[in-house]
């Protein structure tokens, strides 16, 4: 799927409001902010099925929380999330080429493989069951399905990429303070995915509230972060992605601080020197 030709309109003033073609592809793309809405309601196309996806901030983890729904009519669908859910701000519907039992194939192949990556914290109350189709429409659908995943990773979400896949490169970044002994990698749209097994302090000074002070009462709930023997320091027992070197640094130290120079490569060079150097 690299190096696709998208094509892309701006049908109102609005340069958030988009709509998206791929070449020799049947399907069509509308990047919708929550705002727009009523922007759609004289495109032909609302009344068709379609699958789409429900995009908001999380400001408790760093994950960005994520909605994947399926629909036959997706203007009256979208319009019913506009009054019951709270937590979105983008659309991204995909309609074009799709009948209801190819939608609803795509949203139990699109959540499964979300929450096998787990980049995105979805908000789904039930886990889809797998429909059947002829082999043709799945092998048609799976096709379909490529095509979502890179259209979304192209315009900023990554749903069904591994951290693996994002990673900017292999340059691992360690953060070393007292009671705290941590690594790091940084992937390409700037969050960073602290390994696990990293050591973050205890202790925390005055100055320390806001997003990390909360990620961190919610880690130490939902074991993410567990007191090792010293009761000076915490363990990361998995891999954690932070929205910023920053988020990460301050989790960590238990302070506010400068993650791009708190982060250091092996020969001490600071993300800041290797990223963002001129």
């Amino acid at each position: 799927m690299k190096n696709q030709v998208l094509h892309i309109m701006l049908p109102t003033d609005s340069t958030e409001f988009k709509i998206i073609e791929l070449a020799n592809w049947i399907g069509k793309v509308f990047v919708v902010p929550r705002v727009h809405l009523k922007d759609l309601k004289e495109r032909k196309e609302i009344n068709d099925p379609a699958i789409y996806f429900l995009f908001g901030e999380n400001d408790d983890l760093g994950k960005q929380k994520l909605y994947i729904g399926e629909t036959e009519i997706f203007f009256n669908r979208l319009t019913n999330h506009d009054l019951t859910k709270d937590f979105w701000n983008v659309a991204i519907i995909f309609t074009g080429g799709l009948d209801k039992a190819k939608v609803k194939y795509l949203e139990y192949l699109s959540n499964k493989e979300a929450l096998a990556v787990g980049r995105f914290d979805l908000q789904n109350n039930t886990v889809p069951k797998e429909n059947n189709l002829s082999e043709f429409d799945e092998l048609s659908t799976k096709d379909y399905f490529e095509k979502i995943a890179y259209i979304l990773s192209v315009f900023g979400y990554p749903v069904f990429e591994s951290i693996e896949e994002s990673l900017s490169d292999s340059t691992v970044y360690y953060l070393k303070a007292e009671g705290a002994d941590a690594k790091a990698q940084l992937l390409n749209d700037g969050s960073l995915n602290v390994l696990k097994d990293s050591i973050a302090r205890i202790r925390e000074s005055k100055s320390f509230w806001g997003w990390s002070l909360n990620a961190r009462k919610k880690f130490i709930e939902e074991e993410i972060l567990v007191e090792v023997g010293d009761g000076l320091s915490y363990r990361f027992t998995q891999d954690t992605l932070f929205k910023s070197p920053s988020a990460a640094a301050a989790t960590i130290t238990g302070r506010p601080i400068n993650g791009w120079t708190a982060w250091k490569d092996v020969k001490g060079l600071t993300l800041d020197e290797n990223i963002r150097k001129l």
